[in-house]
């Protein structure tokens, strides 16, 4: 008999979730909203670099336009793009019709719903949405309709057929912007076609801990010899190092980079907005190595890509206790529901939280939902949530990426909340204008006016200091900003001593001082450990 060798995969193995070559980024996730953004951002992108591929090399030969619409091939060519051009056509085929049956009901509910009853209508409503939606009215008589979400993962639309895992032994350098250009097959990738929810994935990242049959897992995947020989250069022998316990009665706190903050005691963890770089990317920082073998919580703060990641998530699997993501609106289409989403991808324990309401993730570590203001652009939005994570008497508030431009609202929540220990809070201050992420999901396009007006931004440094006043934080922390240069290819940005998110987190600090309150910028990694409420450090 064959002898079997078990072994480990390295800690600097790369796994980017792709959908039709695709970063699986949350809205291109959801069948409905990921429709639009196939039709109206994504194939125009393909088929305007193959109109003239030296606009686009030209575009990005220029640093401050890294975050536009501008396709880079990498090593391939236009032969590569324009075949990726005719497979997606032909393979997102339900997903191109989802989009033209959205503007169809759209046009047929403006045309002929004028105050009457709706039920003659749903017979007109187009093939791929027919059991799908609901048809309904607001409280002024404007006609609009719901998804029944669930369905849609059911359906045709959802595609797991384009579903692609893509395995690098280490991280890429200088890999494209991932809203701009499609991840095309390259010497240095390991390609895999096996749906994200499937179980074999479970048993690839578990040999981050536990070692593995490798040849066993290339079966299981169904990779040919040459792939198999590939998979198994991503293992090696050596065992993970032991993971530094938590002190009882302390509590510990790690940043991992932009908004991923674990938050631990000696009985438990929870872990916000996880967004993990990996090692061999020639930086220093905390990886997926440097997180606890079983995480309690994780916590998803808002819908975002820089908040919500497929790709450390599905890494995390068996690891995670439960998922808690705040509550959707109920089936709009600029809202998913992020519990649903996951569920299609094979997470089988997520929690959704009210606004205020609590999840109890270990003992003496809680998790409650503060309602959270802004950064959407105006819309009605509602699967977003402030996080205040409670550990052995200590609290600690995720302010993300908030615009506090109501101070009202956080003085109801006061006797909540109570004095913090700690405030995270996000000074992207200038932000992307709306139809840079919700515009292929607009019924009507905006001015030019009311797009740059309204936009994707956090706080500036006088909001995040009076929040700070308003909730007694003992320590502000500035954060999520998109500084780290390894998450470059995600964010859009990269440090810039004189942008105006760093000035404001200077402004900050100095506003901080005159209270005699610590402030600081977190950038690459950070540790800081708390004694437990009433006791000595």
């Amino acid at each position: 008999m064959p002898v079997i060798q078990k072994r480990h995969l390295r800690a600097s193995v790369v796994a980017q979730p792709l959908l039709h070559r695709w970063y699986a980024w949350p809205y291109l996730l959801a069948p409905h909203t990921g429709a639009l953004n196939l039709r109206e951002r994504l194939l125009p992108i393909l088929r305007n670099y193959l109109l003239s591929p030296a606009l686009h090399q030209s575009a990005l030969a220029d640093p401050a336009r890294y975050g536009g619409p501008f396709l880079d091939p990498g090593d391939a060519g236009t032969a590569e793009v324009e075949s990726l051009l005719e497979t997606t056509e032909r393979d997102a085929a339900a997903r191109l019709a989802l989009a033209d049956d959205i503007d169809r009901l759209r046009t047929l509910l403006a045309e002929q719903a004028t105050g009457g009853a709706l039920e003659a209508l749903y017979p007109q409503v187009p093939e791929s949405l027919r059991g799908c939606v609901e048809l309904v009215y607001d409280l002024a008589n404007r006609p609009s309709f719901r998804f029944f979400e669930p369905l849609l993962y059911r359906s045709a639309a959802f595609e797991e057929h384009g579903q692609t895992l893509s395995l690098t032994a280490v991280p890429p350098r200088g890999q494209p912007f991932v809203y701009g250009s499609p991840v095309l097959p390259g010497t240095g990738r390991l390609d895999i076609g096996v749906p994200f929810r499937a179980d074999v994935w479970d048993d690839v990242f578990a040999a981050r801990l536990q070692p593995v049959d490798t040849g066993e897992l290339a079966e299981r995947l169904g990779l040919d010899t040459g792939a198999a020989a590939r998979f198994e250069e991503l293992f090696h022998d050596p065992a993970p190092h032991p993971y530094p316990a938590v002190p009882e009665g302390r509590v510990r706190m790690r940043y991992f980079g932009h908004a991923a903050v674990l938050i631990e005691t000696s009985t438990g963890s929870v872990l916000l907005d996880p967004l993990i770089g990996y090692r061999g990317d020639g930086h220093e920082h905390f990886t997926v190595a440097d997180l606890p073998h079983h995480i309690d919580a994780v916590v998803i703060s808002h819908f975002h890509s820089d908040h919500f990641s497929l790709e450390a998530l599905l890494q995390l699997r068996t690891r995670i206790g439960t998922i808690v993501v705040p509550r959707a609106s109920g089936g709009t289409l600029q809202d998913p529901s992020l519990k649903v989403m996951l569920q299609a991808l094979g997470f089988p324990r997520v929690v959704e939280l009210g606004e205020l309401e609590t999840h109890p993730a270990a003992e003496g570590l809680d998790v409650v939902a503060l309602p959270f203001l802004g950064e959407h652009a105006d819309l009605d939005i509602r699967t977003k949530m402030v996080p205040l994570v409670r550990a052995l008497g200590r609290s600690f508030m995720f302010a993300t990426d908030i615009t506090p431009v109501e101070p009202a609202l956080y003085d109801r929540v006061r006797d909540i909340a109570g004095e913090v220990d700690a405030l995270f809070v996000g000074l992207e201050c200038v932000g992307a204008p709306l139809g840079w992420l919700y515009g292929p999901l607009m019924e009507v396009k905006l001015s030019r006016e009311h797009n740059k007006a309204r936009r994707l931004k956090g706080s500036d440094a006088a909001l995040a200091d009076r929040l700070a006043r308003q909730v007694g934080a003992r320590h502000v922390y500035a954060y999520a900003m998109g500084l780290e240069p390894w998450l470059k290819h995600l964010t859009g940005s990269e440090y810039d001593d004189a942008s105006e998110p760093v000035r404001q987190s200077r402004v900050l600090a100095e506003l901080c001082e005159r209270r005699s309150v610590g402030s600081e910028l977190l950038y690459r990694q950070a540790e800081r450990v708390w004694p437990a409420a009433g006791l000595r450090s």
